[in-house]
């Protein structure tokens, strides 16, 4: 369990690191772009995971569903969470 623990965090930094170095000060409407969509996908995980999480129905809807959630929580909320960080990073500190 430490190293699923240390793998995702591990997503979460370098994924911090990729935004701050991605992000160009001249183009901080694609940073903005950037947060608000991974702000979206971590929305959509948790809402999923609250609002669905009790139901077993066997359609195609909760099989994609699954894989989304469970694809979100081993890799997924990591690298959105890093995004997010390193983009309000980067336009907080670069000019």
């Amino acid at each position: 369990m430490r190293f699923l623990i240390f793998v995702w965090v591990l997503l979460a930094v370098s994924s911090l690191g990729a935004a701050w170095y991605a992000m160009r000060p001249d183009r901080r409407g694609g940073a903005w772009l950037g947060i608000a969509l991974a702000a979206v996908l971590l929305g959509l995980f948790s809402a999923s995971f609250w609002l669905f999480g009790t139901s077993v129905d066997k359609s195609f809807v909760a099989v994609v569903r699954y894989f989304f959630d469970w694809g979100m929580a081993a890799g997924g909320a990591a690298i959105c969470v890093g995004a997010i960080a390193g983009l309000a990073l980067a336009l907080a500190y670069k000019r």
